[in-house]
């Protein structure tokens, strides 16, 4: 093994460095121990050092060299993720402040405002201003369909209340707080509309923004403006070009997703060829002494920072940039380049800017395909070198293209299901057309940019190219995306992935020591655990009660009678998805009622039940449970095995229940006083139900929280759902 990752000194360097982050996230240690072990293994290394001088390095040098990287990364890695500054914006929560600072991302619109990352350096409350410092997230107010009068690199005062970034809604669900803490953002604010913020302009101390990127940010968009008619198809261009996937439309982003071509909206290797192949092109006879070849270097990574600014920087297009660059600096140096070693180098030089990166889906992502691509397509495409005559002639170059997208998709598959909860079954094929007419539209758009500042009437015509391109892309898309059988579900934990990923690394191995054996024996094993795991896995019990949080509304998963059934579906058709997410995850299988308490008819009608029961229907009645709706604001359950349950609106309703001795008893509450405190109390003293499930609104107020925390604390029938 050693020999198999000789050619690759860089690889070994970040398995070190991605363990250092991982511990400096994943394990609460303070700072000191990490200073402290990180100055150990630095002098360690410095003795080993003196002592092997003029010899080849021992083992104790090596030890102590991966320990002082891994250590310096967990330090680093730790200061950055927990701690904050001192004139953090948190020092303001839940006060109206006045914040002055400079937007460092690009406004993202959506229904109901627009939203950037505003890096604070100014803050005014309470009478007087103070520095500040961190980023903060703004969420401004506007009406539909306004665009924000704001760019990035702006400098703006906006005024609003601090908050903190909400959590999780639900178990399992994406993590807001968590997601912006790893982009080190640790607080919200919320501005009521636009005449409560002022632009001042561009940053001017910012040379490279506004002399550069800017300008060549608003040439690229008005070009694609004004020479690509509105619609899908300009939404398209300009995500591709710029980067800016948030202006396609929703149904035709899901359908990338479906189809498993997303990845060609992200600015990535594919834009990076063509921009270099193009430079290459015209700097040809710069290239022939050496100092002309290290002006190509020089003027090649200018431009790829100048684009990689201009498209949001995104992981994918700084992780090809500093590929290209590392591999054409090697080129000049006249020696031999090794693709994954070229590609940990960019890895590494991004994780010492920002470590925090290695938890970035799309830094995962790009990674696992590139390395996938570099690993397996020689070994995928290796069969077509033997094809004879015509026909292998034809076939080699589709072969080789489908085995680019095989390996991709060998290797990035899982995590996506790991943080999508999906796998696209179609992509394998539907990425040999997508790509091609993807790549079409991208060379017949170049032209258009570089004719339209002189020659615009003849720019039109390679733009209409663009536009037959791009129309073809997205009715490709359109129709693998739609196939019932293109997505499959699956949420892989950890240990999966890590046998998956430690079997297609075996496998390699063997492949490349042509070991047939050995691959034969690896992929049996992997094979193994993937059959048999899911068998011998202990089935999970459903819990009686799964609050769900769909937005502002609550929805409840309970078992009545050994029936599952479920009350309310949130208020939007999307809403839909987070019950279908929080029943794979509680390991309920089916829904045998859909009850109708506050969400609308259609909601609950869609929901995908045996027996439904909608608001003008007041029982339904089955073998195992009956319901009955006394009123708005109470449902009473009975179930075949004896039990009894009431599920009512709010504490105030149980005014009129008095009569009733239900074994449980669910309240949904979305305030809570101290009369509803004591309304409570008396009822249960009255009742005594065997047990009491408050569901608390994720509108709740923290003095009503703390109500029904003491009313837990003196009742022991009583349950908190949070």
């Amino acid at each position: 093994m050693a020999q198999f990752l000789a050619p690759y000194p860089a690889v070994r360097l970040l398995a070190i460095a991605s363990a250092g982050i991982a511990a400096g996230v994943c394990w609460r240690i303070p700072l000191w121990y990490w200073v402290s072990a990180a100055l150990i293994s630095f002098l360690l290394l410095g003795i080993f050092l003196f002592v092997c001088r003029g010899k080849p390095l021992s083992n104790a040098a090596v030890t102590a060299y991966s320990l002082f990287v891994f250590c310096g990364f967990s330090l680093y890695t730790g200061s950055l993720y927990n701690n904050l500054p001192s004139s953090t914006v948190r020092n303001w929560l839940d006060k109206e402040v006045l914040l002055y600072g400079k937007v460092v991302s690009r406004p993202r619109v959506y229904d109901k405002g627009a939203g950037w990352i505003l890096q604070t350096r100014e803050v005014f409350a309470d009478g007087e201003a103070r520095e500040a410092s961190g980023n903060v997230k703004v969420f401004l107010r506007m009406r539909h369909g306004t665009e924000p009068e704001v760019e990035k690199g702006d400098m703006i005062r906006v005024k609003g209340r601090v908050g903190l970034i909400p959590r999780a809604e639900n178990p399992g669900d994406f993590d807001p707080r968590e997601y912006y803490r790893k982009k080190r953002v640790h607080a919200e604010l919320f501005c009521y509309g636009p005449w409560l913020m002022h632009n001042y302009g561009i940053d001017e101390s910012d040379y490279f923004e506004a002399l550069l990127v800017r300008p060549v940010r608003r040439y690229l968009s008005g070009t694609i403006a004004a020479l690509v008619p509105p619609g899908h198809e300009q939404q398209f261009i300009q995500g591709v070009f710029l980067g800016q996937k948030e202006l396609l439309d929703r149904e035709v982003y899901r359908t990338f997703k479906a189809a498993g071509t997303a990845h060609v909206l992200a600015v990535s290797g594919l834009h990076v060829g063509l921009i270099v192949m193009v430079l290459l092109v015209v700097l040809q006879r710069l290239r022939i002494t050496v100092a002309g070849k290290w002006i190509v270097l020089v003027l090649i990574a200018f431009v790829l920072l100048v684009y990689s600014s201009v498209t949001g920087n995104a992981p994918s297009v700084r992780r090809a940039s500093l590929m290209v660059v590392a591999l054409t600096g090697n080129s000049v140096l006249s020696r031999q380049s090794f693709p994954l070693n070229s590609l940990a180098v960019a890895d590494l030089i991004l994780l010492c800017i920002d470590p925090l990166e290695l938890f970035n889906a799309g830094f995962l992502m790009t990674n696992a395909a590139v390395a996938a691509i570099i690993l397996l397509y020689p070994v995928l495409s290796s069969p077509s070198e033997t094809w004879k005559g015509l026909a292998g002639e034809v076939f080699r170059p589709v072969w080789k293209a489908f085995s680019v997208s095989l390996a991709a998709i060998i290797g990035v598959s899982p995590v996506i299901a790991w943080f999508f909860g999906t796998f696209s079954v179609v992509g394998i094929i539907a990425n040999l057309p997508v790509v091609f007419l993807a790549s079409c539209m991208l060379y017949a758009m170049l032209p258009a940019f570089l004719l339209n500042s002189v020659l615009p009437d003849l720019a039109l015509y390679p733009a209409s190219s663009a536009w037959f391109f791009a129309r073809m892309t997205l009715g490709v898309t359109e129709y693998f995306g739609d196939l019932s059988w293109a997505v499959v579900r699956a949420q892989p934990d950890s240990v999966w992935i890590a046998v998956y990923y430690a079997a297609v690394a075996a496998v390699l191995f063997f492949l490349y020591r042509k070991n047939p054996a050995g691959v034969m024996i690896a992929f049996l094993c992997a094979a193994n655990y993937f059959v048999w795991a899911p068998v011998l896995q202990a089935e999970r019990s459903s819990p009686a009660f799964v609050r769900i949080v769909a937005g502002n509304d609550t929805a409840l998963l309970c078992s009545i009678g050994g029936s599952s059934i479920l009350i309310d579906a949130g208020s939007k058709p999307w809403h839909r998805e987070t019950i279908n997410r929080q029943m794979r995850r509680n390991g309920i299988k089916k829904i045998d009622a859909a009850i109708q308490f506050a969400s609308p008819d259609s909601l609950v009608g869609a929901i995908d039940a045996q027996n439904h029961m909608l608001s003008e229907e007041h029982h339904l009645a089955q073998s195992s449970f009956l319901v009955a709706r006394s009123g708005d604001d109470v449902l009473k359950f009975w179930g075949g095995d004896g039990s009894s349950m009431l599920v009512v609106s709010d504490p105030d309703a149980l005014r009129r229940l008095d009569s009733e001795r239900p074994d449980s008893v669910v309240v949904k509450v979305n305030r809570f006083g101290i009369d509803d405190y004591r309304r409570l109390a008396e009822w249960l003293d009255r009742v005594h139900p065997q047990e009491c499930v408050v569901l608390c609104s994720p509108r709740l107020k923290d003095r009503g929280r703390g109500l029904l925390a003491h009313l837990a604390g003196k009742r022991g029938e009583v349950t908190i759902v949070e």
